[in-house]
């Protein structure tokens, strides 16, 4: 089954049309029953519904957090890290949010509830400590590469941070099938969502925006769940608020543990070299930097400098 998205008509364009197409193409989807899904905290989940209104109340937001110890810890952390040139450290939510801003504040608080979920779960295959760095290493190239391209940075940073997201439940479930793709498929250099496609029906992408639609997210982040290996459509898209997506699918293109696309790394030097805005050296210069501050020496993030030159020192002799 492939996910049936066409460019839609510019000017007959809303992400709601988009989801209910999409949405339309996945009634069919034959997901287990039994998937043991990571559930975020109910506080961060009321944070992230109330702060997404476009009326929202920071003094509303910051009693949201102030109800959860854990999130009050992880808000304060980052914003007296953010802030440590700072006279006086900030001491409230409150005031945290104030400072940080709420669209930072979400994007850190969500980080830090998805990395609580996923260590919480074993998993017979994917390494979870690994898995989340992969992940904010995404959110955070998204979140720059769409710095550079000049379109919505919180999409580019939560599309980075959640494509992924039931990929820890579906290969604890299929752990055998998903250990024949790294043995066999993988070296062969097929990618992952085609191999999935071959064996399930369904892949990854479409099995994430099915469970996000089911949880209500926005209608943009189910867009960016779902099409984040689809490159083609933002690049092909006539309509601009399309190519907002566009951040996420390179994000896509990054190394992981389980080798989604063998070539990516190639990809993404091509991209870059037919379009100079992404600024991939700076970018991957950004991303080391930020995910070794976040990590704080620990867990080892791959970094990925050394390896955007090793593939363009190997392109070169080849």
């Amino acid at each position: 089954m492939t996910t049936a998205v066409e460019n839609p008509d510019p000017a007959a364009f809303t992400w709601r049309q988009v989801c209910a197409d999409a949405m339309a193409s996945l009634k069919t989807l034959d997901l287990p029953d039994d998937l043991q899904v990571p559930s975020l905290p109910t506080s961060l989940t009321e944070f992230m519904d109330a702060s997404s209104k476009d009326d929202y109340d920071v003094k509303k937001l910051g009693r949201i957090v102030e109800h959860d110890p854990g999130m009050t810890v992880d808000l304060l952390k980052c914003v007296n890290v953010a802030a440590h040139g700072a006279n006086q450290p900030v001491k409230t939510p409150t005031d945290a949010l104030v400072r940080l801003g709420v669209p930072k504040a979400r994007n850190y608080l969500l980080a830090a509830g998805l990395r609580g979920a996923t260590l919480a779960h074993e998993s017979r295959l994917m390494n979870h400590r690994n898995f989340w760095n992969e992940s904010i290493r995404r959110a955070l190239f998204a979140q720059q590469a769409a710095k550079n391209l000049r379109v919505d940075v919180d999409l580019g940073f939560i599309g980075g941070l959640l494509q992924d997201f039931l990929l820890p439940v579906l290969t604890n479930k299929y752990d055998d099938k998903y250990i024949q793709f790294l043995k066999e498929a993988a070296p062969e250099g097929v990618p992952l969502t085609q191999w999935e496609q071959e064996t399930f029906g369904w892949d990854h992408a479409a099995a994430g925006a099915y469970m996000a639609h089911k949880w209500n997210m926005p209608d943009d982040l189910l867009c960016a769940i779902l099409l984040h290996h689809r490159m083609d459509l933002p690049l092909q898209a006539a309509n601009e608020e399309l190519f907002t997506l566009f951040p996420v699918t390179l994000a896509a293109l990054l190394p992981d543990q389980l080798c989604q696309e063998n070539h990516g790394v190639r990809k993404l030097i091509t991209a870059d070299s037919r379009s100079k805005i992404i600024q991939l050296d700076q970018l991957c210069a950004s991303v080391d930097g930020e995910l070794e501050s976040i990590t704080e020496g620990h867990d080892a993030p791959l970094c990925l400098t050394p390896i955007i030159q090793q593939a363009r020192e190997a392109a070169a002799v080849a």
